[in-house]
Order: C-alpha cells, then structure tokens, then sequence
C-alpha cells in the first residue's frame, strides 16, 4: 500500500476551493443595469404621477371647480401638483441619503402648500401685518423641524438643539404676538400696552431661561489651567435674569400708573443700578489679576449721564415735545462726549509732555 501524502491530498482540495479573482468589470456592468433598471422604474413612476395630476386637474375643472371661486380652483390644482412634487422628491432622492433630506424637501413643499391655502382661503379674515406673522412663524416653524432633524440629540451639539430649539420658539412667539396682541386684548383679555410689553419681556425671560440652563455646568472662566472667578458668570445671568424680572413686573403693575417717560427714566434707573451690581461684582476679581476698565472716570461720566438722563425724564420730560426730548438727548449725549474727549486729550498731553529723555 502507497502512503497518502496529506500535502498532496488537500493541495488538490486547496485549488478547487481557492476564490475566484474579483472581476470588477463585470460588477461595474451589474451595478449599471441595476441602477438603469431603477432609474427606468423611477421613471415610470414620475410619468404616472404626473398624467394623473392632469387627469385629476381635468376631473375637477368639468366636476367641481363650478362651485369656487377662481383662486380655490387655482390653490386645488397647485396643492394637487405639490404632492406630486414631493412624492418625486421622495423617490429621487438616493436612500443612500437616509430620510432626513427627503424629510427636508417634503417639508419646504409643505410650507408652500400652506401658504398658498392661507393666502387664498383664509388671509382675507386677517390683516397685512397678521398674514405676515403667520407666513413668519410657518417658515420659522418648518425651521425648528428642520433644525431638530439635522442637529445631533448628545454632546454639546444637543444641549445647542435644545437652546436654538428655545430660540426659535420665542421668536415664534414674537411674530405671532405683535400682530395679534391688539385682537387678543379686544377678544380674550384685555391689557394695556405696557403689560403687552410685559409679556414680552416675560416670554424673552423664559427663552433666555432655556438657552442658558442647559449650559450653566459651563460657565466658568479657566486662567492658566484654574477656575479662577468662582460663581461670578453665574451670579451675573441670574442677577440679569432678576432685573428683566423687575421690569416686568413694572411693566404689568405698575407702569400704566406713570407716564412714558417716567417709564423710561425707571427703566434707565434699574439698568444703572444692575450694571453698578455687576461692575462691583466683578471689580475684586479685576483687582487680583491687575486687570480692569482703563478708566474708572469714563465709567463714571456714563453713569452720571444715565442719571441725568433719568431725571430729566422722570421730572421734566412731559413738559416738552417729543422733538424737544430729543434735542435734549442729544445735547446730553454730545456733553458728555466733549467731557470724554477733553479728559482722554489731557491725559495724552501729560504722556507726552512726560521727560523721556532718560
């Protein structure tokens, strides 16, 4: 008997099994039919929808259109034509893709489609300024849909969705509220102007409240590497957040019990008094690292003309015309600039007369 030699025995197998060579020729064609035999269905399908957007536009012309006006008829056949549109932009996008550009696209013509709804059926009931929020806010909505889609949801990237997210919802609210405060204080509840204003200082509150909650573990300041101002960044949001509180109180208590510029003088008082709260805040930190306003004095002179602003407002403002307030902001504003200017123009002039010859 021969011995069988192991090697010689599944050498004859290793030959038989060993794969065959990649003909990438031959893949390149496969992958052309397929892709031709797809984009031919496409096709097909695209053709279809568009004989059956003629046939319906047709239907409806000999059957319906009798009973509306010109410009339903017209909204009907460009709404019909719109869903033919998104249903080929479902089909041609590559699924390569994934949905979110289909979802896109379908939504941009969602948004046309409801516009042309509301400015043919619905627009006429409301005013110029009404229809312009609603096309606004419809944009501004089909963005957050957009922007939840494409923003990832981890990482800094999601605490950014949820603050634009809060972002486009007040300015939502905004564009719906200007136009449509006067009908809600005529229909729902009545307020005045100020606790309109109140309102929206309120809603910018609640926003800021949003976008800023999410990052709060964030707010720190590192200098060589240490967390060197402790609590200040957070303490001055939350002292911020506390003085657009104030005002909206005063706005909605209290305001409608002084005039406009009274108002405004209280606004400018609270605002010197918050910024008096945070420059002193932070003046002990500026004093440890050596650093700080260049000068206190031009820090001061805005002060003192906020102040005066402030009085003249409070006291002496209704005595005059509105032309007259602001020829007296003005000569206000440039007093306090030539002040500035001359305290900046002495201090250059005592540098340079300094010696310098050593």
């Amino acid at each position: 008997m021969t011995p069988i030699d192991n090697n010689e025995a599944t050498s004859g197998d290793s030959s038989d099994d060993a794969e065959k060579p990649f003909d990438v020729e031959k893949e390149i064609r496969r992958r052309k039919r397929s892709h031709r035999k797809t984009s031919s269905a496409k096709g097909y399908v695209s053709a279809i929808s568009f004989i059956a957007w003629i046939a319906f536009t047709i239907i409806w012309l000999f059957f319906f259109a009798g009973d509306y006006g010109i410009f339903q008829n017209i909204a009907i056949v460009f709404i019909a034509l719109l869903a033919i549109g998104a249903l080929n932009v479902v089909l041609w996008i590559p699924s390569v893709e994934g949905r979110r550009p289909k979802a896109s696209a379908v939504s941009g013509i969602a948004w046309i489609g409801f516009l042309i709804v509301w400015i043919l059926v619905f627009a006429a009931g409301f005013g110029f300024y009404e229809n312009i929020g609603i096309a606004i806010a419809s944009l501004l909505l089909i963005g957050l849909v957009n922007m939840i889609l494409w923003m990832p949801s981890s990482g800094d990237s999601g605490i950014a969705r949820i603050s634009s997210a809060a972002g486009i919802v007040w300015l939502i609210f905004i564009v719906l509220w200007l136009p449509f405060a006067n009908n809600f204080a005529t229909t729902i509840y009545y307020i005045t102007f100020y606790q309109s204003v109140a309102i929206v200082l309120a809603s910018l509150l609640l926003m800021l409240i949003a976008v800023v909650a999410p990052w709060r573990s964030k707010m720190q300041i590192s200098i060589d590497g240490e967390v060197s101002v402790g609590m200040r960044p957070k303490a001055t949001v939350g002292i911020f957040f506390l003085w657009l509180l104030t005002l909206v109180i005063w706005m909605w208590l209290l305001a409608d019990d002084y005039t406009g510029y009274q108002n405004v003088a209280a606004v400018l008082i609270s605002f010197a008094i918050f910024c008096a709260i945070i420059i002193g805040m932070w003046y002990s930190w500026t004093r440890t690292r050596e650093t700080g306003p260049e000068s206190w004095f031009s820090i001061g002179l805005a002060f003192a003309w906020v102040s005066i602003l402030a009085l003249w407002f409070w006291f002496f403002a209704d005595n005059f015309d509105v032309y007259q307030n602001i020829a007296i902001f003005i000569v206000t504003l440039l007093g306090m600039a030539a002040i500035g200017g001359a305290a900046q123009w002495m201090k250059i002039r005592d540098f340079e007369a300094m010696d310098w010859t050593d």
